[in-house]
């Protein structure tokens, strides 16, 4: 059993740590974080120590490490800091749920978290430090690029996607597509078409109707 240190103390955080712990072979140990953002010295009940003092704590030949950053600067302040933990000599922990449902001999790339219920079909590939979110669905040979993060959404078959996109809640891309690097894909979004880079496409926001609710239900 590995023993692990998560990055950050969030709400990500908290997630990650809940699913390594309950879900997972590795033994959570503690947290770390830039020291300006060092608010407690503990955190679900475990040390956090600050991260320019994290080699002093917690050796990279007896814990790996898992950054639990959210989406801030479209993935790349979490990619900047996978960098900079791999830098210090640490290998970066992974975790796909048990209840997943993922083909045989899907690669798991490091800091990469598939969360429960995600159905992703054979032939996909998955980049660096990807998050992908529960009842997310994969078609056959997508391929997501690194630094990614996925919110419960519909891929179909053989979609490209750029490293470094945001895909939100329940957004649809159709099969055959090529979504550009960077893009950022609101909830409940439709893509019919090739995206470009760095774009935004957001979703169509249901209005209030002009009938009122008690008319419908008058008889």
């Amino acid at each position: 059993m590995r023993k692990l240190v998560i990055f950050g103390a969030g709400e990500f955080a908290e997630i990650a740590h809940y699913y390594f712990t309950h879900d997972s072979p590795s033994h959570v140990v503690g947290f770390t974080v830039d020291r300006e953002y060092l608010r407690e010295h503990r955190f679900n009940g475990l040390p956090v120590v600050p991260f320019d003092e994290v080699l002093r704590h917690f050796s990279p030949a007896e814990h790996d490490m898992f950054v639990a950053l959210g989406i801030g600067g479209v993935n790349r302040k979490r990619a900047a800091k996978v960098a900079e933990v791999e830098r210090l000599g640490y290998a970066l922990a992974s975790f796909c749920s048990t209840r997943a449902d993922v083909p045989a001999g899907l690669v798991l790339r490091p800091n990469t978290m598939i969360m429960e219920r995600a159905g992703i079909q054979p032939f996909v590939e998955i980049g660096r430090n990807c998050i992908i979110w529960s009842a997310t669905r994969i078609g056959f040979h997508t391929r997501i690029g690194d630094h990614c993060w996925i919110v419960s959404a519909i891929f179909g078959e053989s979609v490209t996607v750029g490293e470094g996109t945001f895909v939100g809640l329940n957004a649809t891309v159709a099969p055959c597509l090529s979504v550009g690097s960077n893009t950022i894909i609101g909830a409940g979004a439709l893509i019919l078409r090739d995206t470009a880079a760095d774009a935004v496409y957001r979703g169509q926001e249901s209005r209030p109707s002009r009938v009122p609710g008690w008319r419908l239900w008058r008889p």
